[in-house]
């Protein structure tokens, strides 16, 4: 009943005793006992959770720890009552050895050679036989109170060991203890801990998930809106472009029908009738006045003029003199230039 008593009041023993009770069952005791099923009313208890039981946990180890100040101050008190009971014997054992020391270092002073030569000269009164069988048994009863007390400090250093070793015992299943459940809570805090992370993990891939979808859908939308606006300036511009391709060409024609006439009644007014047959066009060249609208000529040559070597030059209407764009400069005459 004390062990029983003990296992069920050290709460260590009693874990201890917990993991080993399914085996001390009896086999004909597990046999005949069927398991029942659970009821469907009945609802499974569920497991507390995480943070209940490091709190059961670290409330177990308060309790724990309670309890072993206690017991510590228990053997505390024990240890230091033999320590001092100890010290006690040990200084009784030395007064007793120096009584000793000192009744053997006077009677080797009796014995000694000038004791026995002065005992002719102080003639000292020589001790009865009394006196000698009184310290005799004083000597006798202080070797025995000697042995018992040396007897009685080799039981209380035995006692003293053994509650030293105790304590260490009980030192060494509290921190087992200790360590037990500090090792359990790290593993609830670690399976915490990596919950949390896959957890966190999950929402931060979920948050990507929908921070790209919503950038997809935003750049979609963006190049969506850039086709679109990249087709209407396309647009815009095929038609820009086709009415001022348009308007040119209206102006190029009406410049062109402009040129045409002026050059037209260039010709028949400076046209000579009396011209004699047989004159070349340099007589005709050097009386045009090179007024109208030179047309290019295209193709990389030399001017007839100053030789210098042009991609295109410049054809007079009335004379079909060839001349570059600086020769054509200085030859043709300076007029105004009205559109019709």
């Amino acid at each position: 009943l004390g062990r029983a008593y003990e296992t069920l009041k050290d709460q260590s023993k009693r874990q201890a005793y917990d993991l080993i009770y399914p085996s001390l069952r009896s086999p004909s005791h597990q046999t005949t006992q069927k398991p029942r099923p659970p009821s469907a009313s009945t609802p499974r208890p569920e497991a507390p959770n995480e943070a209940a039981q490091i709190a059961a946990l670290q409330r177990s180890k308060q309790e724990r720890d309670a309890r072993w100040r206690i017991k510590k101050n228990a053997f505390d008190s024990s240890i230091f009552e033999l320590q001092r009971g100890i010290r006690q014997l040990e200084q009784k054992i030395k007064n007793l050895d120096s009584i000793f020391d000192a009744e053997a270092a006077i009677e080797a002073q009796k014995n000694s050679w000038t004791t026995w030569l002065l005992s002719s000269i102080t003639k000292k009164a020589e001790e009865t036989e009394e006196e000698k069988e009184r310290k005799d048994r004083g000597r006798q009863e202080r070797r025995v109170e000697k042995d018992m007390k040396e007897r009685r400090l080799v039981l209380k250093q035995a006692e003293l060991k053994r509650e030293e070793d105790r304590l260490g015992t009980a030192k060494e299943e509290i921190d087992a203890a200790d360590w037990s459940e500090e090792e359990k809570i790290r593993v609830i805090q670690a399976r915490i801990r990596t919950r949390e992370t896959r957890e966190r993990q999950e929402r931060e891939k979920a948050e990507r998930e929908r921070m790209a979808n919503i950038w997809k859908q935003q750049k979609e939308q963006q190049e969506k809106r850039e086709r679109e606006a990249a087709e209407a300036l396309r647009k815009q511009q095929a038609e820009n472009r086709a009415a001022e391709q348009k308007r040119q060409e209206e102006e190029t024609r009406k410049w062109q029908k402009f040129f045409n006439d002026q050059s037209r009644n260039y010709r028949e007014q400076n046209t000579h009738p009396n011209l004699p047959k047989g004159s070349t066009g340099q007589a005709y060249t050097s009386t045009c006045r090179h007024g109208g609208w030179w047309s290019k000529v295209q193709g990389r040559t030399a001017c007839p003029r100053c030789d210098d070597i042009w991609t295109y030059l410049l054809q007079c209407p009335g004379c079909e003199m060839e001349a570059c764009p600086k020769c054509q400069a200085a030859i043709r005459p300076r007029m105004n230039r009205r559109a019709p």
